[in-house]
């Protein structure tokens, strides 16, 4: 479909969020979320990991133990962290939007974004080869369509579902696919969001081997995107859903809208496994066709989340696509990010970053970039360091990223 006819579609028919929902390191909620990065407030912890053999102490930012025994629970109680994280960000979205006690049938689909998916179902697929009896049941929960497959048949959900793996920009395609379908005419309601529990040894052993673990002696300190001393990301887990709907819809029902989703981009980079130009050309083609659907200029854009993995070059490369997009206003709009409040929670980072942006429009707020004590010359835009009050804050721009050059870009917008 042609960003001329998505523009089109969706000045028709625009799409409006309802709900929101969130798991992250910050607590069990979308409220804890934004009071965690509205105080720049880092969770991060060291935990024992076994490596080659050996006891080795990490940086993580773990999400609350979940006690899978809770009657809301029941449709993943046996399914692994992953789902299980989903779930719960999904059910408080869809309990937030009013739409679980809301009479009449409706067309609901989901779309969720993953970049590893069921990794403790997988390892125990692995485990249990030695064992005489091979538990059936592995067949269907390894597979990477379980994650939305169990929310879908848990909510009892009859429309388009499908689990969206883009590496770290899962969870943006997942909410674009989904905003899609409504305009398509496809589904009245969509769930759409990103799960991700990575907190693994081989997760870790990877990301080590690829050079883009950060470190420092406060694990707090971990992740310290755009600053000069930033060395590497450090790895989060958790969950993040919006609840998508057509605003027509919305309002037959009286339901109370939170902000809108006014465009999309996606695209791919062909610098290779890295995925990042240095020069941040794909961030600005996605940014401008993210900007052309919602039928919005450049200058419109009040503030960006940023991808800031605190990694040396994916950091610097989003600088530059930035400074290229944003042009006379880069020193201007405030950019930030909040990977140092969550963790980088791979493929669910774009979803939890949507609920952040959703808070910040409804609040007139941008978070501050927790960490960056001392931003980069060679990072040419306004790293945002405190929280800044904005009340008129109408369009948000926010990044994302990943291996194998995906990219994408959402523009959330007040209601």
């Amino acid at each position: 479909m042609s960003v001329a006819t998505l523009s089109r579609l969706l000045a028709d028919n625009p799409v409006v969020i309802t709900g929101i929902g969130a798991v992250s390191a910050a607590g069990d909620s979308a409220s804890a979320l934004w009071r965690a990065a509205a105080d720049g407030r880092v969770s991060a912890v060291r935990r024992e990991f076994e490596l080659g053999g050996a006891a080795r102490m990490f940086a993580v930012c773990p999400a609350p133990e979940l006690d899978p025994a809770r009657p809301e629970m029941h449709a993943v109680r046996r399914m692994d962290r992953c789902a299980q994280l989903a779930w719960c960000a999904a059910w408080e979205a869809w309990l937030a939007s009013g739409l679980a006690s809301c009479p009449g049938e409706r067309r609901a689909g989901l779309m969720l974004g993953t970049s590893r998916g069921s990794l403790a179902k997988l390892q125990e697929a692995f485990a249990r080869l030695v064992e005489p009896r091979y538990p059936p049941s592995l067949s269907a929960d390894c597979t990477i369509g379980s994650l939305s497959g169990v929310l879908a048949q848990g909510l009892k959900f009859k429309g388009p579902s499908a689990t969206i793996s883009a590496t770290c920009a899962s969870g943006a395609l997942a909410i674009a696919l989904a905003a899609e379908q409504i305009l398509l005419g496809k589904a009245d309601v969509m769930l759409a969001g990103g799960a991700e529990a990575p907190l693994t040894a081989v997760t870790l052993a990877q990301l080590e081997s690829a050079g883009v673990l950060g470190s420092h002696e406060d694990p707090a300190r971990t992740c310290r995107p755009f600053d000069v001393t930033r060395n590497g990301l450090c790895l989060g887990e958790g969950s993040g859903f919006l609840v998508l709907e057509s605003a027509e819809g919305a309002a037959r029902r009286g339901a109370v809208v939170l902000a809108r989703l006014t465009g999309w981009g996606i695209g791919v980079d062909d610098s290779g496994r890295a995925g990042v130009g240095k020069t941040g050309a794909t961030l600005v083609d996605v940014a401008a066709q993210a900007l052309a659907v919602a039928g919005l200029d450049v200058d419109s854009i009040g503030a960006v989340n940023a991808h800031g993995t605190g990694t040396q070059l994916n950091d610097l490369a989003e600088a530059r696509g930035l400074f290229a997009l944003l042009g006379p206003r880069a020193s201007a709009v405030p950019c930030t990010s909040t990977k140092p409040v969550t963790g980088h929670c791979l493929g669910a980072t774009p979803a939890l970053e949507a609920v952040i942006c959703v808070e910040g429009l409804r609040h007139g707020m941008v978070p501050p970039t927790a960490n960056c004590r001392q931003p980069d010359p060679e990072c040419p835009i306004r790293i945002e360091r405190s929280r800044l009050s904005m009340p008129g804050l109408r369009h948000m721009l926010t990044n994302s990223l990943g291996f194998w050059g995906y990219h994408a870009a959402l523009i959330l917008s007040g209601p």
